[in-house]
């Protein structure tokens, strides 16, 4: 079965947008995952659920920092430790992100 993810940042300050396919990325990997990060997560809610979230903070992450577009990102998960690529192979598939764009006409200079 394939699910679409898709999380706004903020007030759609950035995005990403993902599908996965469940029978590919199970919840058994996705608990994996959380289990390898030790991350802070509802452990009452869906493993694939909360799995997707920290991906997709992760990939808005890599998206703002390094200027990727998305097939830049796609490229940096192909070797980022504890993570899985974004092409499909491991059920995942990032169909788009969008960065945080730093604007110094938000910057205030405090006296």
């Amino acid at each position: 079965m394939i699910k679409k993810y898709t999380y706004i940042y903020d007030f759609h300050e950035a995005e990403a947008e993902f599908e996965v396919d469940t029978e590919k990325f199970t919840a058994e990997i996705a608990q994996e995952v959380l289990d390898f990060w030790t991350w802070d997560y509802d452990e009452e809610a869906d493993p694939v659920d909360e799995a997707m979230k920290k991906t997709a903070m992760e990939v808005i992450r890599v998206a703002t920092f390094e200027g990727y577009n998305t097939d830049g990102v796609k490229d940096e998960f192909n070797s980022k430790e504890g993570w899985w690529k974004l092409d499909g192979s491991a059920g995942i598939t990032l169909i788009s992100v969008s960065g945080y764009e730093f604007d110094e006409d938000k910057l205030t200079k405090v006296e």
